[in-house]
């Protein structure tokens, strides 16, 4: 099974990750990532409704969900729930590895109306208590988890007979130990996500359908029908950047993948993340990348 080098995310129109299962019978993937092939080191802002499985195996991560930001150190797990906003880098000058596995909620529980979504998934799914938990091998139950995550991603690297049986059962513990372990989370009441948390995700998906045309702070307070002021306060609030660097940097990010990914030229690719000249596109990708598009595209062409 090939494994892939992963850090660039590759979203869909709304900002939903996009990914790349083995088969779309088996909705599920895996990832490594070392950082230090990487500039920026870090995920952008994004969502998905898979669950993913971030295993730290160097240094330490940064996570940012919003209202809440932590570290997940080496030798830690951490567990993102469904449709869960959340941005992540390495957390200092020291490089960073993770072992990621992403997989539909579907693969465990078969389809929505089965017992097990109705008894055990969905709750889960649905818990804005739980939108993250953090494994620690020091905890008995977490240990366990860490371990079934270990064995899934062994398993799928290497492909032995049945192995897709191994990697759904792995799995399915996770998710059972955390039902046993979290009667509590997932019992309670939820705890209701802010206006500015929701109406963010609004302006983010307005601005990755319209990233390749002239965006500015009116255009973004019109659609979200609030006020300029309200719209920034809410970038700053809860992404903790102004609209224009999020735009920006969203843009940027945008041209990395199609640099790595695409034959398309420098004016091409300025002109479809929404630059108006390949000069001025050059110029702020420069800032901050630090490095032009051109010798950006060269320096990954030397590491193949």
């Amino acid at each position: 099974m090939q494994i892939i080098d992963h850090c660039h995310v590759i979203t869909d129109k709304n900002q939903k990750q996009l990914f790349s299962y083995i088969d779309a019978l088996f909705p599920c993937t895996i990832y490594n990532t070392d950082f230090a092939k990487y500039t920026p080191p870090e995920f952008i802002w994004h969502w998905h409704k898979d669950i993913e499985l971030v295993l730290v195996t160097e240094g330490s991560l940064f996570v940012d969900l919003g209202d809440n930001t932590f570290t997940v150190h080496k030798g830690q797990c951490l567990f993102i729930n469904t449709n869960v906003l959340h941005f992540m880098k390495k957390s200092s000058q020291k490089n960073c590895s993770l072992l990621t596995i992403v997989f539909d909620p579907d693969l465990i529980s078969g389809h929505t109306e089965s017992i097990y979504a109705k008894r055990y998934i969905l709750p889960l799914l649905n818990c804005q208590n739980l939108n993250y938990i953090i494994f620690s091998p020091e905890i008995d139950w977490q240990k366990i988890c860490i371990d079934c995550f270990q064995k899934a991603y062994t398993i799928f690297t290497q492909e032995p007979p049945a192995f897709l049986f191994t990697i759904r059962e792995q799995l399915s513990y996770i998710c059972y130990y955390i039902t046993e372990n979290c009667q509590s989370e997932i019992n309670a009441p939820n705890s209701y996500n802010s206006i500015e948390y929701q109406r963010t995700k609004q302006l983010l998906e307005y601005i990755h359908t319209q990233y390749n045309q002239p965006i500015s702070l009116k255009s973004l307070a019109l659609f979200a029908n609030i006020s300029e002021r309200e719209c920034f306060r809410c970038f700053q609030q809860i992404l903790h950047t102004t609209p224009m660097t999020y735009i920006t940097k969203y843009r940027i990010s945008t041209a990395l993948s199609l640099l790595q990914n695409t034959t398309l030229s420098i004016t091409e690719i300025a002109l479809s993340v929404g630059f108006n000249s390949s000069s001025y596109f050059s110029k702020i990708f420069r800032e901050y990348m630090g490095s032009t598009p051109l010798q950006y595209r060269k320096n990954l062409s030397s590491r193949i």
